[in-house]
């Protein structure tokens, strides 16, 4: 959980807010690449956005990080890191969340 400091100046809430931004403007792109490549994903990507709403700390995209899903930690299978390796997104077979490839 984010806590902030007892005084937050002017300048704290700039940066915050501007970080905030550009996590939304990440996940909108990552949102049109997915639905560009693969549109039968609409469905499942709105159920994990949906749920991502109601966990803080989930999201529906997570980088792969060497051969694991960031987000579970749970190993990936070589043929989807390859996938991934070449620009699509994959399902954590263990999450579901949509893997890319961070670069």
């Amino acid at each position: 959980m984010l806590t902030a400091p007892a005084t937050m100046t002017s300048k704290d809430i700039t940066t915050v807010s501007s970080s905030l931004n550009e996590g939304v403007q990440a996940l909108e792109i990552l949102c049109e690449r997915l639905l560009r490549q693969q549109p039968q994903s609409k469905a499942l990507l709105e159920r994990l956005l949906a749920r991502s709403r109601r966990k803080t700390k989930q999201c529906a995209f997570a980088p792969l990080h060497g051969n694991r899903c960031s987000a579970c930690n749970m190993t990936v299978a070589s043929a989807q890191i390859q996938k991934v390796k070449a620009g699509e997104f994959i399902n954590c077979a263990h999450c579901s969340i949509f893997l890319y490839h961070q670069q």
